[in-house]
């Protein structure tokens, strides 16, 4: 158990995030949010994430970048209640699906679909690129499920528990289906089975919940939204006011 609460700068929108929280609970690690959109950080926010990306955990004078290596950390620093197989070849497979899920995923689902749909309108005010989102369901979202089908474990990557590559996948279809992209349990039953196990679970099916919620309320409603919610809030925040995008913003 962590001797304090860990900051989590980021917010329950996004996927990666949402996979760092689960691993908390999971854990049963104290955390406290600092809920920001990325695009409105602060400069104190691009000196703590130089991609200006999220999520990053502060564990006292530990900051670190990017959900797979916070997600490590904290399975090195508290190994109890793992969330990565004990086996070499399993722990190294988990490893690969959090990293397929972490590129391949992320950039279809999360930034060609999710990302065009509702973050480049909500944030930059463009227009939304409807032909492209759709060229992008129709061309590259079949081949990932194709290969997630084949992936699929039959309960969970960890066996009866689910684990960071679990959350990992799990994560990408719920921003999916925010923007209104549908999985069709009839042509991928195996990744349909599988997604819906890990989101029917805590603490899945809660964080899902609350993304949804936040979804809805503007930026600088974040952590009333939270408190309401009963989610601990950082007492100080990155989090600015005017949008500007980062060395890898991909919309």
């Amino acid at each position: 158990m962590a001797d304090r609460a860990l900051i989590i700068i980021g917010n329950h929108i996004s996927p990666f995030v949402r996979k760092v929280l689960a691993v908390c609970e999971v854990k049963g690690l104290p955390y406290a949010m600092d809920s920001i959109v990325p695009f409105f950080g602060t400069e104190r926010f691009a000196r703590l994430s130089p991609l200006r990306r999220i999520p990053v955990l502060i564990d006292g004078d530990v900051v670190l970048n990017d959900s797979s290596v916070i997600c490590e950390y904290l399975e090195d620093k508290w190994p109890e209640r793992p969330v990565l197989p004990k086996d070499p070849a399993a722990r190294a497979q988990a490893r690969f699906l959090d990293e397929y899920a972490d590129t391949r995923i992320a950039d279809v689902l999360l930034w060609k679909v999710f990302g065009r749909a509702l973050v480049a309108p909500a944030i930059f005010k463009a227009e939304r690129d409807v032909a492209a989102i759709q060229r992008t369901i129709a061309q590259e979202v079949p081949a990932v499920l194709d290969h997630l089908e084949a992936w699929a474990p039959q309960t969970f990557t960890m066996g009866d528990t689910p684990g960071v590559a679990d959350f990992s996948v799990a994560s990408h279809f719920v921003n999916y289906r925010w923007a209104r992209g549908v999985l069709d349990a009839a042509r991928w039953p195996k990744v349909h089975a599988w997604v819906t196990r890990v989101e029917a679970c805590a603490p899945m099916q809660r964080l899902n919940e609350i993304g949804a919620k936040i979804l809805r309320v503007p930026p600088d409603a974040h952590a009333a939204t939270l408190r309401e919610m009963g989610v601990p809030v950082a007492a100080e925040t990155v989090g600015g006011t005017s949008p500007q995008r980062g060395p890898m913003t991909a919309i």
